[in-house]
């Protein structure tokens, strides 16, 4: 029982956490944080070999696949 409840717990703030980012999308891909997180990456490539995605893409991917789910579940 205390499973399940940690379960529906964290299904919950996972799901309030990806409305916050959504909700907050305009601060994230702003021109600025976008520029310097591209700065980021290519530093990250360069030294390391491994390629990250952009953030507001990985958002967008997300924001579809919750759409998707909801869609699907209605």
């Amino acid at each position: 029982m205390k499973i399940l409840m940690l379960s529906v717990i964290l299904m919950l703030s996972s799901c309030s956490t990806i409305d916050q980012v959504k909700a907050s999308k305009g601060i994230y891909c702003s021109a600025g944080y976008k520029a310097i997180r591209a700065v980021g990456r290519t530093a990250l490539s360069v030294t390391t070999g491994l390629v990250s995605p952009d953030v507001c893409s990985q958002i967008d991917l997300i924001a579809e696949e919750v759409t998707e789910e909801d869609t699907v579940g209605a």
